[in-house]
């Protein structure tokens, strides 16, 4: 188990944050939302907090708000408190702390100042102007020189370029991020050659970030510079799914300054602007980088640099979208790993392995002749004899690849900006010198979103397909959208997308990144008839129901994970619509029937071998599915005439279901295979008298005909192991995923996957997430850690430890929005067993322990500050810190925040006080 901090008696607010983020840069919404946890504390519970906004941190130490002062307010929120002080000012930073009671009426504060700074707040106060180049430049430069002579107090950026941009101050580029903005839907397009029909009625939005720059900025003059690259806003090279275009690349930039003398300056992107074209003269998202040395321009972002001989920027149509701040985690540059070999599989054609499929891209260190052009290539996997092979990534019609032309001065080091790759190996052409293994560096890039989830077992099969699943997840976040795979398509298909959801909640912090992807599946809607496409950013891709339904999945995931009731009432109308539209698909029934062309066709993609089960059944199955939920979120939003209206439709549904695809002679649905009996039971839609010969099909099926191996495609796989262990067959579940031949996770791993792949056999994509749900089941069945079902975002979880016979342990943590639960269960080789347990401060628990007998016994373990103290169950406990429960063959017990530790054997022990 993760060590954590010695736990106290102090409620000690820690991890302050604005919109799920730590002093955030950007906020631009007028009544912002604050939340905290607590530090690890024994049985503490917040019951009152006040919140301080200031304009300094010597007014927030001294308990002066001049912005909002909530006062003492009886509660035991601590996510989501909306700000209701004086009105925000854009462009400001503001400080702020929060005071915490618990249940003795003692408070703390937080132990230091958080703050957060306000974004453009109204679309009035952008005076800058969209500039481009004046003709096609791949890549073009912009600068600007202006004179600052007076000190300034306070100086931020708000930029943005399209597709991709670079900021550079004084010659040094700011933040650490690459590939911003995030990709959104930005603009009206073309779009050519679609395999879909698409009719494009979507919301265009586009990202602006914000850089305080005011340590950046000298007295006499001073330069911006600015680079930009095509990244989705135009690429018209594009094979797969067809090709969509805004237009040519363009910037906006407003720069505030507020001088010590309260005078302020604004610098705008204008015509004024001096423009270029620079080294990178062709740059793809789907292909690659061509770079040429040869026309780097030093010194072109610093001061003194003479730039009489560029063009003057032009003013450039006004995109469509609307420009709000990224609030949503960038790509970074994560990691690097090395290369594990180096083939030369022909004279001067290398191929390096770096053992683990990443997405990024290479940095490689040459010396050569000027005009030595040199060519990189990636692919996931080498055919026999050594060469790269592309079917997985695009074939050879979308090769991805980087060129970098040789300027002939020493030694060259090259890494590409505007583009990424997926890969494992790495092909160099062309050039005349040795490469050696060190020569080359793989860059690991992705969206930053923290990890918070840990989990390792007994079983070293399933550590390895929860680390495949966590490199798959990972490699697939860029630019605020779940891509399918990070080489061919790299699209954000909505039913990939929410599969994978509930898996990266448990072990990242997704609040923010997918705050954002919902915002992008709302503006990819059809505004006319509430169709909701499958991929958000709309870019092409099929897929049915259960895609477009991430629309409802998604944010009823962010309201029972984080608490975020917002996201559904801002999103509500939009469910609805979506509701409705699939109410038009019906022809007079209750189940979706109408199937638009080549659009529904997916089913439960990818089972294996040929069969597949009707689209109809998965389809319907996601209409009655998201109706039940929509009743859940009605409910919550005290909507309560829709809530008895969808409680009816889902009934229908259900009853419909039934009606169609059950066989009463065979006792099973449809083919019953593949998730078709699994869907039902999901559902609860088996009638009552059906149910135990169903659920005996289901278990022959699985045992008996398929030997313990799965047979389910994406979705049937995302609930088949969460059903078999609510019925008690968590041990069949388990010998499932030991399975190493096909079909079965262990087939992937034996074969040399280090990312989950597309399909079970092996074909298309060799890094694709959407099988990785299955990590989720790892959390709440195997380790036995899930959120109560009665609670939202993780107020209360359930314990559940020894669920699996075969392990010898288990160990999972989880940093949720409230802090840190984690457990560590063992057996011993004399048949004793031990649990630890750990829950944050303001939450509560409950385990559940099995009894072998009646002279099974167990002991509660936990520190206090004046000792160490062990209580045998039966025993009253002071303070309600430990209460027991017995059932059956079980002992439950109520727990509040703390840390435990339970320890289980045949012989009752004397109680102990050390």
């Amino acid at each position: 188990m993760k060590n954590i901090n010695t736990e106290n008696n102090r409620l000690q607010p820690v991890r302050l944050r604005v919109e799920y983020v730590e002093n955030p840069i950007g906020i631009n919404i007028p009544n912002p939302r604050f939340s905290w946890e607590f530090a690890p504390a024994r049985n503490q519970f917040q019951t009152a907090y006040q919140i301080i906004v200031a304009d300094d941190e010597v007014s927030v130490l001294a308990g002066i708000g001049q912005q909002w002062d909530s006062g003492k307010v009886i509660s035991a929120d601590t996510l989501h408190i909306e700000y209701e002080g004086a009105p925000l000012v854009s462009g400001r930073r503001y400080y702020w702390t929060v005071r915490c009671w618990n249940q003795a009426d003692e408070s703390w504060g937080a132990e230091s100042v958080a703050f957060f700074e306000t974004g453009i707040l109204t679309e009035e106060e952008w005076t800058a102007c969209w500039i481009g180049a004046k003709e096609e430049i791949a890549s073009p430069l912009f600068r600007k020189a202006f004179q600052i002579n007076k000190k300034v107090k306070h100086a931020t950026t708000f930029v943005t370029g399209l597709g991709y941009f670079e900021f550079y101050m004084n010659g040094s580029k700011m933040g650490d991020h690459v590939l911003v903005p995030n990709w959104t839907d930005y603009d009206d397009r073309q779009i050519e050659g679609l395999l879909y029909p698409f009719d494009d009625q979507t919301t265009k939005r586009i990202n602006y970030l914000q850089y305080d720059v005011k340590e950046q900025l000298l007295q006499g003059e001073n330069v911006i510079g600015i680079m930009l690259g095509n990244g989705f806003y135009k690429q018209t090279e594009r094979i797969v799914e067809g090709k969509m275009s805004y237009g040519a690349p363009k910037l906006i930039l407003q720069l505030a300054i507020l001088y010590e003398d309260g005078s302020r300056e604004i610098i705008i992107s204008d015509e004024s602007w001096k423009t270029t074209s620079g080294p990178i003269v062709f740059n793809n998202v789907f292909y690659g980088e061509v770079y040429d040395a040869r026309l780097e321009l030093p010194g072109w972002a610093k001061r003194g640099y003479d730039d009489s001989v560029w063009d003057l920027a032009q003013l450039v149509r006004i995109p469509t979208g609307k420009l709000t701040s990224q609030l949503s985690p960038p790509d970074k540059i994560i990691d690097t790993i090395a290369p594990v070999s180096r083939t030369e599989v022909k004279p001067g054609q290398y191929v390096f392995d770096f053992g683990q499929n990443i997405s990024g891209w290479v940095r490689i260190r040459m010396q050569g002749e000027a005009g030595e052009r040199v060519t990189l290539r990636f692919a996931e996997e080498v055919k026999e004899g050594g060469e790269l092979d592309f079917t997985s990534s695009g074939g050879d019609e979308q090769v991805q690849q980087d060129v970098y032309i040789l300027k002939g001065d020493g030694i060259e080091e090259y890494e590409p900006r505007f583009t990424w790759h997926g890969f494992r190996y790495v092909e160099v052409s062309g050039y005349s010198g040795i490469l050696k293994l060190t020569d080359l560096i793989g860059v690991v890039v992705h969206a930053a979103v923290p990890s918070t989830g840990e989990f390792s077992c007994s079983e070293p099969l399933l550590n390895q397909i929860q680390t495949a699943y966590r490199w798959s997840q990972l490699t697939n976040l860029h630019g605020g959208v779940p891509s399918d795979c990070p080489h061919r398509e790299r699209l954000g298909y909505t039913g990939d997308g929410h599969l994978t959801a509930e898996a990266a909640m448990f072990n990242f912090d997704m609040a923010s990144f997918y705050t954002k992807w919902i915002g992008d599946i709302s503006d990819s809607q059809n505004r006319q008839t509430g169709f909701v496409p499958h991929t958000a950013p709309f870019n092409g891709g099929g897929g049915g129901v259960g895609w477009g339904s991430a629309y409802v999945i998604m944010p009823w995931l962010m309201y029972r994970h984080y608490g975020d009731k917002r996201i559904l009432s801002e999103h509500y109308e939009g469910m609805k619509n979506w509701m409705e539209y699939l109410g038009t698909r019906n022809e007079g029934g209750y189940l979706v029937r109408y199937e638009e062309p080549d659009s529904w066709f997916l089913g439960d993609w990818c089972v294996p071998g040929q069969m597949e089960l009707p689209p109809t059944l998965v389809n319907n199955f996601f209409y009655a599915f998201t109706t039940k939920m929509m009743e859940k979120i009605a409910h919550v939003l005290g909507n309560k005439e829709d809530g008895n209206h969808f409680a009816d439709l889902y009934q229908n549904i259900c009853r419909a279901f039934h009606e169609e695809f059950f066989d009463e002679k065979r006792s099973c649905y449809s083919i019953g295979k593949q998730s078709a009996d699994i869907f039902p039971f999901v559902l609860d839609c088996v009638p009552e008298d059906s149910v135990d010969q169903v659920w005996k099909h289901v278990l022959h099926h699985y045992k008996h005909e398929l030997n313990e191996h799965l047979d389910t495609g994406i979705f049937g796989t995302a609930y088949l192991f969460d059903v078999l262990s609510e019925k008690g067959e968590t041990d069949t579940a388990f010998n499932m995923m030991l399975k190493r031949d096909y079909p079965s996770y262990g087939y992937m791993l034996e074969n040399g996957a280090t990312t989950l792949w597309e399909t079970w056999e092996g074909e298309g994509s060799h890094n694709h997430p959407m099988f990785g749900s299955v990590s989720a089941w790892f959390y709440k069945y195997i380790a036995g850690i899930a959120p109560h079902p009665d609670a939202i975002a993780f107020s209360q979880v359930v314990f559940n430890p020894f669920s699996v016979k075969k392990l010898a342990y288990a160990t999972a943590s989880i940093h949720t929005i409230r802090g840190t639960y984690a457990i560590h269960w063992s057996r011993k080789e004399n048949g004793e067993s031990e649990v630890e347990v750990v829950i944050p401060a303001n939450c509560r628990a409950e385990i559940y322990l099995p009894l072998k007998d009646k002279g099974h016994d167990i002991a509660c373990i936990f520190e206090r500050n004046e000792g160490r103290y062990i209580w045998n169950q039966g025993e009253s406990v002071e303070n309600s810190e430990c209460t027991f429960s017995r059932k059956e063959n079980e002992l439950m017990i109520s727990l509040s925040s703390g840390r435990y530790s339970f320890q289980m054997q045949t012989t009752r022990k004397e109680s102990v006080k050390n």
